[in-house]
């Protein structure tokens, strides 16, 4: 069965045309069924899944210190902090920047750190690591009980590697990656909840391209041995953004994780990371993706957030 939806700005009669890539399939479309919404109707829904997945009734009884209900007690509850993960990515400068941590430290539950734990910002010259930064981060992040997300490992775009890394031989840089990730996890292992274990490793292949095809679930299953408890993501872009982006469709997804999770014999923790780098945000495609990436039955995190500015935003002081 097909799960979709589209999206369009004027009304009148349509023509609808189902097709494949792969010629050998034939389609046979037996009862399609489009159901309009008004912008009204959407807001309302919304209102109706929060309702219904993110709050849940609480029942309380006030007892005197014999344990006895005490009639007509008034109650009055304040949420110190929210249990939904949520939070926004910080670098370097709010190390120095009290009124930036103080906004930051009220608002958010999760972060993750811009360049400063990527490879080319701690090992700028090669076998000189330098973890003051991201150091000075996780204290921070510690003070104020936020969760670190650790971004990233390794990114399989050859454009984001150390500038010393292209010169190297399939052995040099086998012996440069093993120090990398076992440098990185062990320092980190159990002050992050997550590992971006090999960024965007459905559009690139920078390390399968020199050290193998399996360089990813290699590295996943090291990251996984030197910290059994975090969970190990794959992060990728145009997912949910962008239907014509087949290298990182819904099925290739799942297809590159299920190769991972084998390749680690189903053991430890794994999770999936959908960038989210939006210009025309097609809602109707992105439930549909979202739904067959949560067959896989594990975590899924929005990552990376934002929006291409456009015609009919919701204002930023719009409330509901």
């Amino acid at each position: 069965m097909l799960k979709g939806g589209l999206m369009v700005d004027s009304s009148g009669p349509a023509e609808l045309y189902f097709e494949s890539n792969d010629t050998s399939v034939e389609i046979y479309v037996d009862s399609i069924s489009l159901q309009p919404f008004t912008k009204e109707e959407w807001i309302s829904h919304q209102h109706q899944s929060i309702n219904e997945v993110r709050k849940s009734k609480v029942r309380l009884q006030v007892v005197n210190p014999q344990g006895n209900p005490v009639a007509g007690a008034e109650v009055r509850i304040v949420q110190k902090r929210p249990s939904f993960p949520f939070g926004v990515a910080i670098n370097h400068n709010i190390l120095n920047n009290m009124a930036y941590q103080n906004w930051f430290a009220s608002r958010f539950t999760v972060t993750t750190f811009e360049n400063e734990m990527k490879w080319y910002s701690t090992e700028s010259t090669r076998g000189r690591e330098d973890y003051s930064v991201p150091d000075a981060m996780i204290g921070f992040a510690r003070q104020h009980s936020i969760q670190v997300r650790g971004h990233n490992i390794f990114w399989d775009d050859p454009k984001y590697q150390p500038s010393w890394v292209y010169s190297l031989s399939p052995s040099e840089l086998r012996a440069a990656t093993n120090q990398r990730i076992n440098s990185l996890v062990t320092r980190y292992r159990g002050q992050v909840i997550a590992w971006d274990v090999v960024n965007e490793n459905l559009h690139f292949n920078f390390f399968e391209s020199k050290l193998g095809w399996n360089a990813s679930e290699v590295y996943f299953q090291r990251a996984h041995q030197l910290d059994g408890q975090a969970v190990m993501f794959m992060n990728e872009y145009n997912t949910i953004e962008d239907n014509r982006d087949l290298a990182s469709s819904p099925a290739r997804y799942l297809q590159k994780l299920k190769e991972i999770r084998s390749f680690l014999g189903d053991n430890g923790p794994i999770g999936v990371g959908l960038e989210g780098h939006f210009s025309i945000v097609n809602i109707p495609y992105m439930r549909s993706a979202l739904d067959t990436l949560a067959s896989a039955g594990v975590p899924i995190w929005i990552t990376e957030l934002d929006v291409v500015a456009g015609p009919n935003q919701v204002p930023t002081n719009s409330s509901f």
